[in-house]
């Protein structure tokens, strides 16, 4: 008898990542987002309300700076977020959602509510809430060599 191991956490959370991201990128292209991409919900699920900087952006994904102008630039093409020079940091700039992103932005989190929705109809309401306060807690710092 071949005995299958377990799936590690990571691809776990790999995986459940990608079927939330597919399943809103469905619902957004089904309503008309038909240039919005994975890229670009990455960088918008981590803007702060109002705007932000675009180094918070970077250093909150763990990605270059670079690569945020580059979807930024993405954005501000389909006329979802702009870049404007800070003018208290000079060397400083701000995303800013423009009038055409808010309602996008709506509609994303309306999808991701009947993701939710679908999700509980699968797993049962009893394991989302469990999920979802797990997800909630503090974790504390990553564990490092020689820590637990």
């Amino acid at each position: 008898m071949r005995i299958t191991p377990r799936a590690p956490l990571t691809v776990l959370f790999q995986t459940a990542s990608q079927w939330v991201m597919y399943g809103l990128l469905s619902k957004l292209h089904a309503r008309g987002y038909t240039d919005i991409t994975e890229s670009h919900l990455m960088l918008l699920g981590n803007l702060d309300c109002g705007t932000t900087y675009a180094a918070a952006i970077a250093q909150r994904m763990g990605v270059s700076r670079q690569a945020i102008y580059r979807t930024v630039r993405e954005l501000q093409a389909l006329d979802v977020l702009r870049l404007e020079d800070d003018p208290e940091r000079g060397n400083q700039k701000l995303v800013v959602m423009t009038e055409r992103g808010f309602p996008l932005v709506t509609q994303a989190r309306a999808a991701l509510g009947e993701i939710e929705a679908t999700l509980g109809k699968r797993i049962g309401a009893a394991a989302v809430r469990g999920l979802r306060e797990a997800l909630e807690n503090d974790w504390g710092a990553a564990p490092s060599a020689g820590a637990g």
